[in-house]
Parts: C-alpha cells; sequence; structure tokens
C-alpha cells in the first residue's frame, strides 16, 4: 500500500481545500474558524470584556482556570459564551442566527451567563444574558430550550447545549435580558 499517494490523490486535496474555507475571511473574524475551541472560548472572554469595559464597567479575570465563571463584571461572577454563525456547509456561506451555547455547566460557580451570536451584519448580532435562579428555573420547565450534553444524566456531568430552534425559543423566553442595559 502506497499512502503517499493515497494522501496525495487530487479528490483528498480538493476535499480538504473545501473543508477548510473561510467563510468569515473579509471580516474582523478572520481565522476565528481555525482556532481550538480553548481559543474559541478565550476570543470570546475578550470580546465581551472588551465590550463592557466601553461601557465603564469593571472587569476581572476569573482568579484561576477552574473559578466556575469567565469574568467579574461589576463584581458579578459571569459566565461567557460566544459564537459566530455556523458555517452553511452547502455553499461555504455564513447562515445567520445558527449558534450553539454549549457547556452551561449548572454546578459551575456563575451568577450570571452572557451569550454573544455574532452575525455577518456585526450590528445584527445577538448579546443577551440569564441570571443562573433563571436558567435553574427553565431547566425544571417542560418545554427547556437546554439539553443535557455528553451523555446526558447517565455521564455524571452537567453541562447543557442549546442550538437550533430551540435557541431561537431561549431568545423569546421572559427572563432573557439583551445588551447590558438591565445589568
Amino acid at each position: 500500500m502506497n499512502y503517499t499517494d493515497v494522501a496525495n490523490s487530487p479528490d483528498l486535496t480538493t476535499f480538504i481545500q473545501n473543508e477548510i474555507k473561510d467563510p468569515w475571511e473579509n471580516t474582523p473574524f478572520k481565522g476565528y474558524v481555525h482556532m481550538d475551541p480553548k481559543q474559541k472560548g478565550e476570543f470570546g472572554e475578550i470580546f465581551v470584556e472588551k465590550c463592557a469595559k466601553q461601557l465603564d464597567f469593571k472587569v476581572e479575570r476569573a482568579p484561576t482556570s477552574t473559578a466556575g465563571h469567565d469574568r467579574v463584571i461589576n463584581d458579578i461572577r459571569t459566565e461567557i459564551k460566544f459564537s459566530l454563525a455556523q458555517k452553511d456547509k452547502k455553499n461555504n456561506s455564513i447562515k445567520d442566527n445558527t449558534f450553539i451555547i454549549n457547556h452551561v455547566a449548572e454546578k459551575k460557580d456563575w451568577e450570571r451567563l452572557i451569550f454573544v451570536g455574532i452575525n455577518t451584519n456585526i450590528s445584527e448580532s445577538i448579546f443577551i444574558w440569564f441570571t443562573k435562579e433563571d436558567f435553574q428555573e427553565h431547566l425544571k420547565a417542560p418545554n427547556c430550550c437546554f439539553r443535557r450534553q455528553q451523555s446526558g444524566k447517565d455521564g455524571g456531568n452537567d453541562d447543557y447545549i442549546c442550538g437550533g430552534k430551540n435557541l431561537t425559543i431561549l431568545f423569546g423566553q421572559p427572563f432573557i435580558k439583551k445588551g447590558f442595559d438591565e445589568w
């Protein structure tokens, strides 16, 4: 078996080139899609921190990486989730308002969670937040938008995920706050 010949086959090269196209190439977010999840998380945390500082909010990093929150914003322990609109795999374009909020842990030490979802028109992006208490109450609701992640209850974790139609429903929930106006 000659693996080099297989690896150099034009259809495999074309496959890779098609998969690594960056639909955000002509935006400030060029290259984001190629970062690993930890880098994307840090990027989102810095993004939100800069937004808060523009409003003269006091922002501090969490004391440790295992603190259970990402920043302390105006003395409130804050978990930050960030996502660019997802790629439409059919035509390598951006499908606005398609985001995923994942790894929301009920037992981590946060008081509020901020989610920022970036659309192609940045001014039409999503910026919401909710309290941990509202999240915990929502988890009990029969129409809860979040689902267990990574093996569910049997996996022994409390990570939750929300995406697709459930995310649209979540944005319309009465406990969701928009922007920093009511912080």
